[in-house]
């Protein structure tokens, strides 16, 4: 579906062009515009690929809202529509798409609508696909095979790209966005600054290579998403992993690799607020994970192995008893008292000192039978 744009003064010829373009099933008209003002206005968040637009309005010339158009929008290719023939070589050198003369006609448009097609087809031909990879444990992160990583005009652009990857391509209302993105602005201004957002984020997306990603609609009250999914993103590779692991398809070895992709949590170095439930249930899934590892190691006596990773869990658990009962019970099983009973009055003290608590590891029953613990 082509989206296109009409740029008129003149009342009868913006329902002329409009009669046109109607005769086409594959031309949408997302809008049409008399004022100047009102189109620059809209231009950074309506999702449009063609602007027919007349080169003799009062105020602003056509050429020159041509070019403030491209400054705010590259990826909108430009038809100039008018009455007059004198500026075709002006028209061509501002890159345009093509120079129609009035009155417009179903035959003409044809061409032009063609022409839009075999551009669109020569530009993809002439990219070179590459694969973009996002990382969203530990730091968000976007970047390319040959390891150039995705720049962002503001930290609110970066959070946004995440937070549209985190819903996997799904529409988010605006309302929602605005809530958990400037949920400390009122309405208004929060709309104001996910408007400029979004359009930092299309800059930088486009810079990237990745042009048209970023649906901005106006149906069911307004909604955003993602129209393109990485080709590597690490989250859906741990929860694809997980579920093989719930399914008895993954191996030990396999469940380490899914280990070490956790890291420390989910977009945990960037601090978004949004992202606490999603992080709570990889942590639950990743708890998971590490029990059956250490479980493995202690049945095969391999018990350096199940402390490494009892201290892995203890650093996504900090407050669990669970945990310290079995990194004590590792400490006894491997001849090493001295360890256990220091480990149990660091923990004794740190729970004493962040959460007020005593704890409920009775030291006497692991040291006679440290095997209890598992």
């Amino acid at each position: 579906m082509i989206r296109v744009i009409i740029v008129d003064d003149e009342l009868p010829a913006l329902k002329m062009a409009e009669s046109v373009l109607r005769e086409f099933d594959d031309v949408l008209i997302c809008g049409t515009f008399s004022d100047q003002d009102q189109l620059l206005e809209c231009i950074p968040t309506v999702e449009v690929d063609l602007l027919l637009l007349d080169i003799k309005m009062p105020g602003m010339h056509g050429l020159e809202l041509a070019e403030r158009i491209n400054e705010i929008r590259s990826d909108i290719f430009i038809v100039f529509v008018t009455a007059y023939d004198s500026y075709a070589i002006e028209a061509f050198e501002t890159d345009a798409l093509d120079y129609i003369m009035k009155p417009i006609t179903e035959e003409r448009m044809k061409k032009t609508l063609e022409r839009y097609i075999k551009r669109c087809g020569d530009q993809k031909n002439n990219e070179k696909p590459r694969r973009i990879y996002v990382r969203s444990f530990g730091r968000f992160s976007v970047e390319s095979e040959d390891g150039e990583k995705m720049n962002f005009r503001t930290v609110k652009a970066e959070e946004l790209l995440a937070f549209l990857i985190h819903h996997q391509g799904n529409p988010v209302s605006k309302e929602k966005i605005m809530g958990e993105l400037w949920y400390d602005r009122d309405a208004d201004r929060a709309q104001s600054i996910l408007y400029t957002t979004l359009y930092q984020l299309r800059k930088d997306l486009e810079n990237f290579g990745l042009s048209n990603v970023v649906e901005n609609s106006r149906r069911e009250g307004g909604i955003c998403r993602l129209l393109w999914s990485p080709d590597y993103w690490d989250c859906r590779e741990y929860t694809d992993a997980y579920k093989q692991y719930k399914d008895g398809r993954l191996s030990i070895e396999n469940v380490k690799r899914v280990v070490e992709i956790h890291q420390n949590g989910y977009l945990t170095d960037n601090g978004y607020v949004w992202t606490g439930e999603k992080r709570a249930e990889l942590e639950l899934n990743c708890s998971e994970l590490l029990q059956s590892i250490v479980d493995a190691e202690v049945q095969k006596q391999r018990f350096e192995f199940a402390l490494i990773y009892l201290k892995k869990w203890a650093e996504i658990f900090p407050f669990n008893e669970s945990i310290y009962t079995k990194i004590i019970a590792i400490y006894l099983i491997m001849n090493n008292k001295e360890a256990a009973i220091l480990h149990y009055q660091k923990i004794k003290k740190m729970f004493a000192k962040e959460v007020n608590l005593s704890i409920e590891i009775n030291i006497d029953t692991l040291i006679s039978n440290p095997y209890l613990a598992f």
